[in-house]
């Protein structure tokens, strides 16, 4: 029961993102009550606007549960959101009254990293347009890059893009030789060094992140440019992976580049690579019912 009422608790899962806030309502025994998905919820980009979302996604599984507006005093949340990394950023978020019976503020990536190991130790590697990496060890947390593109998130979709076209680029030069890789960025560009720098200048992560598909075709015909930019892209991994997993654990690898990255990984990376046994909003129910007692994540 919540403290001072005889209400029963109920439990709250949300996962919050650029694109989209996401809550699974649970009872006390883990049957699912209601889902509702609403709109976005990256509290670096506006707290305001995340809370919007939540309040909204709250207010859907309350009324398809059958629930008054009122039972929101009788949930215990876990919320996993994009910019929570962000002291600033989620300081001011957390400074509105939730009005939920307990409010527990989590990363998105570390949800997701609770509910592809079921509340187990472990490791989540998340590689996609971006890369982040976290790891759950005994209630401690421990993060490996994340920080942002270009500054950060080598070995990303985005760096893949980039090194791609830094070839390119030294292809033109005459400082390296062409192939299937370089040819095809050109093509992209319609052989036009103008046309390639002026999309360089407003090119954002997504837009390198595009590129990457070429890369991992040319890979995949042995282009010298592509396995080398894939060599360096496994190095760095290895190396990330490394500093993450002290001592190494279970290991799930995520994200759109998921498959192809985990394939190249080093075998000590490769034998503890597992299925995910939950999704992120598993991990937040995980993250809520632990807040009301203690122990490890169940």
């Amino acid at each position: 029961m919540t403290a001072g009422t005889s209400l029963p608790t109920l439990y709250m899962g949300i996962d919050g993102g650029g694109t989209a806030c996401r809550v699974r309502l649970t009872d006390a025994d883990g049957q699912v009550l209601a889902h509702a998905r609403s709109g976005s919820a990256n509290v670096f980009q506006s707290a305001d606007v995340s809370w919007q979302s939540i309040d909204a996604a709250t207010a859907q599984v309350l009324t398809q549960a059958g629930l008054p507006a009122q039972a929101r005093q009788q949930l215990v949340v876990a919320a996993g959101l994009a910019g929570s990394e962000f002291e600033s950023a989620a300081a001011q978020f957390l400074q509105r009254d939730h009005g939920f019976a307990h409010f527990d503020l989590y990363n998105d990536g570390q949800i997701a990293c609770v509910g592809a190991h079921g509340g187990a130790d472990g490791t989540l590697l998340i590689v996609g347009t971006g890369i982040i990496g976290f790891n759950y060890n005994a209630g401690d947390w421990r993060r490996v890059s994340g920080w942002g593109f270009p500054l950060d998130d080598a070995a990303s979709g985005a760096w893949l893009g980039l090194q791609a076209v830094r070839r390119a680029l030294a292809q033109r030069d005459g400082l390296a030789p062409s192939s299937a890789l370089t040819e095809a960025v050109w093509a992209r560009f319609e052989d036009s060094g103008s046309g390639l720098i002026g999309w360089a200048q407003k090119a954002r992560s997504v837009d390198y992140g595009q590129l990457a598909p070429m890369v991992v075709a040319c890979f995949e015909q042995n282009d010298p440019h592509a396995h080398a930019i894939v060599a360096e892209q496994t190095r760095v991994l290895d190396e990330l992976l490394d500093a993450l997993q002290q001592p190494p654990q279970p290991l799930v690898v995520q994200g759109g580049l998921a498959a192809f990255v985990s394939a190249h990984l080093a075998a000590r990376h490769r034998d503890r690579l597992r299925e995910p046994k939950g999704d992120a909003l598993d991990g937040a129910l995980r993250l809520a019912r632990l807040s009301s007692r203690k122990g490890s994540v169940s």
